[in-house]
């Protein structure tokens, strides 16, 4: 009604009309509800409710699984801050000096860098302007390093003191997998994109293809303890005893995630370092289990283990930050 209605109210009747009063012959009828508004559901039996419980179980369950796969996981670890950052157009590899466990390596496209306090502090090396993507020595022969990468392989037969190309016949340098064997220094392996996995039995001049493959294989990195050959590939972390000729999966996988890095130990073959996208892992009985040791959530590159102190560790980020412990990961040094 409007204002000038109701002040009208007075001297005037106003007609209204009313809604039919209903009857019991007339029965009331309810309008379907419209196809755009969605009533909620409210469950009204334990077998509803029982089914509500079962789907929040699933979902709740698939989260957890997404977590553990995606390296994000609640595991407590020990936190972690770097001890350095180096500076370089993008970062791959470490490597740690039998010989000397304060000297650590550090590849990237643009060469190698070197650390002489255990990462701490960094300066230039020797190398520059290649591809320092892998890095390999073997207690057994410390004075010789080699680095392969893309259309690169590099020999220094001095410690890194200087480099000079390698004389080989692999069928193309852009190498994105290679290992040493610590045991023997003269068995290497290789996996160069499009040709796929060599191995060499004198210390890298001639090489035989890998007679069969691990699962996967639309990458490969490969690390070497003597007695076995790792190989990480998409389908996950396996193991050959016979230098490539069969292969087996490990028992369990290190959460369904990306493999970066892998590292062994020289002393025990069951202890095996796994870098990904969440954090470094590590299982010490062969792959039945693996635990996340951090740093928790930072996807790490490399991962670089020691043969004169197996416990120390080095890892490196994406974003080049250094990170160090000595106690297999239980703990982490802290910037000095």
């Amino acid at each position: 009604m409007s204002k000038a209605q109701r002040q009208r109210t007075g001297s005037r009747p106003t007609a209204t009309t009313s809604r039919p009063r209903e009857t019991p012959s007339t029965p009331r009828v309810e309008r379907p509800a419209s196809r755009g508004t969605a009533r909620p559901f409210q469950p009204s039996g334990w077998s509803e409710w029982a089914i509500v419980v079962a789907v929040g179980v699933l979902i709740g369950g698939m989260v957890a699984w997404w977590l553990w796969g995606s390296g994000t996981g609640t595991n407590e670890v020990e936190a972690a801050e770097p001890i350095a950052n180096v500076q370089a157009p993008d970062y791959h590899s470490l490597l740690l000096d039998p010989q000397d466990a304060e000297r650590v390596l550090f590849g990237s496209h643009d060469g190698i860098q070197e650390s002489h306090d255990g990462g701490f502090t960094w300066q230039a090396g020797t190398l520059h302007g290649v591809d320092a993507m892998i890095m390999a020595t073997s207690p057994r022969a410390p004075e010789i390093i080699y680095v392969a990468g893309h259309d690169v392989f590099e020999l220094s037969r001095d410690g890194g003191r200087s480099w000079r190309p390698m004389s080989h016949d692999l069928p193309g340098t852009d190498i994105h997998g290679f290992a040493q064997n610590p045991a023997d220094p003269e068995r290497l392996y290789a996996f160069v994109v499009g040709a796929g996995g060599f191995t060499s039995a004198d210390g890298g001049s001639s090489w035989d293809p890998f007679a069969s493959y691990p699962p996967g294989g639309s990458y490969l990195v490969l690390a070497s303890n003597g007695e076995h050959l790792f190989a990480a590939t998409d389908a996950g972390i396996a193991r050959s005893t016979d230098h490539g000729a069969t292969w087996e999966p490990l028992p369990s996988q290190p959460g369904k995630v990306t493999t970066f890095s892998l590292a062994v130990s020289a002393d025990d073959p069951k202890v095996i370092y796994v870098g990904t996208p969440g954090g470094a892992f590590r299982t010490t009985d062969g792959g039945e289990s693996w635990s996340l040791i951090g740093p928790a959530n930072v996807p790490v590159l490399a991962v670089a283990v020691t043969p004169g102190d197996p416990e120390r560790i080095v890892v490196l980020d994406d974003r080049g930050s250094i990170y160090r412990s000595d106690d297999s990961g239980r703990s982490w040094l802290s910037p000095q």
